[in-house]
Parts: structure tokens; sequence; C-alpha cells
């Protein structure tokens, strides 16, 4: 799902499905700042997470060019961010 709005999705969807993702492991993950992966993070959550349905994870796996920095603070940002009820201001 990694060019696909995962809100869009969630829309649709998300009353008879659980999605996975989306925070992109083609580019954000591999070639970003900590602090775009903590946006992207963010974003992802704030679009689908509400309502339950979501494993936050990226979005397809974590293979070889993944910075492990980047990796490390989507986690952080699932932890800090990704606990029910969400906070959506925080989200913003």
């Amino acid at each position: 799902m990694a060019d696909m709005d995962i809100g869009e999705v969630k829309q649709k969807y998300g009353d008879r499905l659980c999605l996975m993702g989306n925070v992109n492991c083609a580019t954000t993950l591999s070639f970003a700042t900590v602090e775009e992966v903590r946006r992207e993070t963010k974003e992802v959550i704030r679009k689908a997470g509400v309502g339950g349905g979501l494993i936050v994870s990226s979005s397809n796996s974590i293979h070889s060019a993944v910075k492990p920095e980047n990796y490390l603070e989507m986690v952080r940002t699932i932890r800090e961010y990704g606990q029910y009820p969400l906070d959506i201001k925080a989200l913003n």
C-alpha cells in the first residue's frame, strides 16, 4: 500500500478490514530524515487509526536499505502516539 492513501482505504473498507502499514519502506524508511519518519508515522495513525483496525508497520518489509535509526523512530512514534484512546490533537 505504499502509494495508496491509507485514509481513503480506511474510509472505504475500514469497517470491514483491519489495515496494516503504511510507512513507506522504499522511500521514507530508507532515505528520509528521522523527523520525516516521525511525521509520516503520525500521519498514518491519524488517517487510519481512529476507531481501531490499524496495525502500523512499514508498507511492505524491513529490507537492507532501511536505515536502522528510521526503523527505530517509526517504532518509538508508534509507541508514543499509537496507543488507544488516540490523542488526535497530538497527531496534528
